[in-house]
């Protein structure tokens, strides 16, 4: 990687240049920021050779309607990802007379017929690549719902972090663990209350970040 690499240390932003096939691969990102916790994520890279132009390739021989087929042949150097083929402008189908085989890279006529004649072309196409960047969880927000609940009233506590994939969640409220993003209390009664934590995981980064909530309820207003 010597003079093709470039890292932004304070961002984490990795530039490679004159990229080669050999390239492809996967990358790791590890970042421990200053008192925080550590932060992973990774990252698939394929690289794709350019396409050259196709060509293609057609038998010689006397072809007779009705008696004889033909196999046209479409090759490309690189990475090509779909062909297609067309005839007059207009893009054939499988069916009736008409066959595409190894990947579209060939196509069968059989047999062939007066409506045959005229320009085939074979268009070529590179394939997409999407890269997914894993990272987090970051640190959980936890939301309490309504803001201000008094005793006998529903509370609804949600918890949500920036994660990918989706991250999971549980609560630990003393000696109970409850699962998922939200913790429902029907009707808030004194032993509901204290404090709460919210631990988000996620499955493919391997880490884990928590927050904590304390709930208590409004005291009762008597006029």
């Amino acid at each position: 990687y010597e003079n093709r690499i470039t890292l932004d240390k304070a961002t984490g932003s990795l530039v490679l240049r004159n990229l080669t096939e050999k390239d492809s691969g996967e990358y790791e990102l590890i970042i421990i920021p200053q008192g925080a916790g550590q932060l992973q994520g990774t990252a698939k890279l394929e690289v794709l050779t350019k396409v050259s132009r196709p060509t293609i390739a057609c038998p010689t021989e006397n072809l007779i309607e009705g008696k004889t087929s033909v196999k046209l042949t479409c090759d490309a150097d690189g990475s090509p990802s779909t062909r297609v083929w067309m005839k007059d402008g207009i893009p054939l189908v499988s069916g009736d007379r008409f066959s595409f085989h190894d990947g579209n890279r060939v196509l069968s006529i059989n047999p062939v017929n007066r409506t045959d004649t005229g320009e085939f072309l074979c268009n070529v196409t590179l394939r997409s690549i999407v890269s997914t960047l894993n990272y987090g969880p970051d640190r959980p927000t936890i939301v309490q719902t309504p803001v201000g609940a008094e005793l006998e009233e529903s509370v609804t506590l949600s918890c949500s972090a920036d994660s990918l994939p989706r991250a999971t969640f549980f609560w630990k409220f003393r000696h109970m663990k409850f699962y998922g993003p939200f913790h429902y209390i029907r009707e808030m009664e004194e032993k509901h209350q204290g404090m709460y934590t919210c631990t988000a995981r996620n499955a493919i980064t391997g880490l884990e970040a928590s927050e904590m909530h304390i709930l208590r309820a409004v005291p009762w207003v008597i006029n």
